[in-house]
């Protein structure tokens, strides 16, 4: 394959390729912006469908309102006219299934009594008619089983006072069951609770009416469920007989439920918009669920996808196309006249031409290739012209070789001489290391060493310093002692003192004590004497006695404590004098102590300036010997490196001696060559 059929092949692929790429992402986008509008739309196609069934399901239950706002008013007090009201709001309204009322015991006109066990009333008069159709006709009947708890469409507005729509329940309705939704409305007068007016729908009707509610020809399915969880219509299963709707089924819609936010889905096979629904205002939400198939968004953007596909394909034909047809004319053409000029420059012909003056990248190839055809035909004008010269140089070359082989030899017998010398002298400076090694080893020892009695000397002094500074101290706590043990002392005899004083007021005590008991036991004599009126005399004499004797038991105990005190003063005081004593000896003994400290501090300082004068000597000798050691690394490494420069000029000089060899052959194939060059050159053209 020529360059230019590459050249072609690989433009055409990159172009492909390229806008193969750019093709890919204008689709990717296009689809992603289709699948966006699409969503889009069928979201706001969602919110108009569920205005619809919104409309339709609370307009016809708008009736009941009307109900409300007429008894609210009071403007209707006769009970048959409330008939006829609610059988006209049934009839004119083809989709409610019927209206009612039900009020309170007495509240509508005071007459419940009159109305007792009478059509549309219940056994006490309470007016609660029913208009609703059934059979094809409407009939009045009395609402029923409004009391219970369960029944909601009485018990929550009653509860709530605002609007209720109920979710679907089962009622009788002459007497079969039927499943309805019913809006009801409090009937409130005066901020006062009257009773309900409602409106009833069957999910017959609901059902009917969102089947019949066809989308796209019926393929976008509507699904209805209630706030509770019943199932009021599914689009997708309009023949089910579920009633209940399940979480697995579509959790989702009982999230719009709870939350009351619009959800956006899909299965693969729908796109799915559950949008919340709600039939009074601040009711509980519904969900409406609309199921719009895939397949109808995705053919749209295929065909989107497939009209940008085929209009790039055809873009990269036509840029193929036009692509060979410049490369012909603007590389093709002037490549094959660069290669002939180039076969006739090879074959010797210089003297030919080439014209093209383009300004790009051939061009500017043909003039390099005009210049380097110009340089050759230079260099070989000159190369003729210095063959003869190149053969006689050649000449001169052999017989300066031949002197330099013969030199060459001669200085490699002396480097032989000059390397065994140095040898010896690198043996010489080995053993000198060696030794200024074992010196240097033995200086940093007996350096270390000082340096270690030098510290051991500082802290001797300064350990010695402290122990003086102790024996102060433990002098002066010494005598703390003995002045606190003097002021214990004199303690002591105040305290004797004052037990002294104790024990003789122990004594007086004792002595009234003895006199209490006599004069109450005179007391209980004449108490005896006085008979019956010096009883109670005779009791408060015998209590005078126990006080007596319990004084007189008190004091003996003062005294015992007394003289088990004075014994213990008299131990202290003792002891307090032994302490004395011997604190009096500890202070003598740390006066020596402190003389001797002192007496030994100067020698030690002494012997440390000493050894502060041998450790700067030693610090002398051993930057001395560190000298001697770098000096000898120096020598050793500069006979080394002598020795290296020897062997070098050795080998370098029988190196030279063999190239000179070989230079003399190499002279003698140039003067060849240079003959044969010159017979060469004539061959071309000028």
């Amino acid at each position: 394959m020529t360059i230019k059929q590459k050249l072609a092949l690989n433009s055409s692929i990159i172009t492909i390729v390229a806008l193969g790429v750019i093709l890919t992402v204008i689709s990717v986008v296009i689809y992603q912006n289709a699948k966006k509008d699409a969503t889009n739309n069928i979201s706001l196609l969602a919110d108009n469908i569920s205005l619809e069934v919104r409309a339709n399901l609370s307009g016809p239950l708008s009736e009941a309102y009307i109900l409300k706002r007429i008894l609210e008013e009071g403007n209707i007090l006769d009970r048959t006219e409330v008939f006829k009201t609610l059988n006209v709001l049934t009839e004119t309204n083809p989709s409610i299934l019927g209206t009612y009322v039900v009020f309170e015991p007495n509240a509508f006109d005071g007459n419940d009594k009159r109305f007792a066990n009478t059509p549309y009333h219940d056994k006490t008069g309470r007016f609660i008619p029913y208009s609703v159709k059934t059979g094809g006709s409407i009939i009045i009947e009395p609402v029923v089983d409004y009391e219970l708890p369960e029944s909601n469409f009485y018990q929550l507005p009653k509860k709530t006072m605002k609007a209720e729509i109920i979710p679907p329940f089962d009622y009788k309705v002459d007497g079969k069951d039927v499943t309805m939704i019913s809006l009801v409305y409090p009937v409130i007068r005066n901020q006062k609770f009257l009773g309900i007016s409602g409106a009833d729908i069957s999910m017959e009707t609901i059902r009917n009416y969102l089947f019949n509610l066809k989308i796209l020809d019926g393929l976008v399915k509507t699904t209805l469920v209630a706030n509770n969880g019943y199932l009021v219509f599914d689009g997708l299963n309009p023949n089910s007989s579920l009633v209940e709707w399940k979480n697995d089924l579509d959790p989702k819609i009982f999230e719009t439920i709870k939350t009351g936010t619009k959800q956006i889905y899909n299965d693969g096979e729908y796109l799915y918009i559950s949008v919340p629904i709600q039939l009074v205002k601040d009711g509980e939400h519904w969900a409406l669920r609309i199921a719009y198939p895939i397949s109808l968004i995705t053919e749209k953007i295929s065909f989107i996808f497939w009209l940008s596909l085929s209009l790039g394909l055809l873009g990269i034909l036509f840029s193929t196309f036009a692509n060979v047809i410049l490369f012909k004319r603007m590389v093709d053409q002037r490549l094959t006249k660069v290669i002939s000029f180039t076969n006739e420059v090879a074959n010797g012909n210089l003297k030919t031409s080439l014209n093209d003056h383009a300004n790009d990248e051939i061009g500017n190839l043909v003039k390099a290739i005009r210049k380097m055809t110009a340089n050759i035909s230079h260099i070989l004008q000159v190369a003729q012209g210095s063959g003869t010269d190149l053969t006689e140089t050649a000449k001169v070359m052999e017989s300066t070789i031949l002197e330099l082989s013969d030199l060459a030899q001669s200085q490699a017998a002396s480097s032989e001489e000059a390397s065994a010398t140095v040898e010896e002298l690198n043996a010489s400076s080995e053993t000198i290391s060696g030794n200024v090694d074992i010196a240097v080893a033995n200086t940093k020892s007996i350096h270390d060493s000082l340096q270690n009695i030098q510290d051991l000397v500082s802290n001797i002094t300064k350990e010695i310093e402290s122990f003086g500074n102790i024996a102060i101290l433990a002098n002066d706590r010494a005598e703390e002692g003995r002045n606190m043990a003097g002021f214990t002392s004199k303690a002591i005899e105040e305290i004797q003192e004052k037990s002294q004083s104790i024990t003789e007021f122990s004594e007086v005590i004792s002595t009234i004590s003895e006199k209490t008991s006599l004069l109450a036991l005179n007391a209980a004599i004449e108490a005896a004497r006085a008979g019956e009126s010096g009883r109670g005399f005779a009791v408060v004499a015998e209590e005078i006695s126990k006080l007596a004797s319990q004084a007189a038991e008190s004091v003996s105990q003062i005294n015992q404590l007394s003289s088990e005190a004075m014994e213990s003063i008299e131990n202290g005081g003792s002891q307090v004098q032994k302490l004395i004593e011997v604190l009096r000896e500890i202070t003598k003994e740390v006066s020596v102590i402190f003389d001797k400290s002192k007496s030994i501090v100067p020698l030690i300082q002494d012997q440390k300036i000493r050894t502060d004068q041998i450790y700067a000597e030693i610090t002398e000798i051993t930057d001395l010997v560190f000298a001697i050691q770098q000096s000898t690394e120096e020598q050793k490494r500069a006979t080394v490196e002598l020795a290296n420069m020897t062997v070098n000029i050795s080998n370098g000089s029988q190196v030279l001696s063999d190239q000179s060899s070989q230079m003399t052959e190499n002279s003698m194939k140039m003067s060849s060559i240079s003959t044969k060059l010159g017979d060469l050159l004539q061959k071309f053209q000028l």
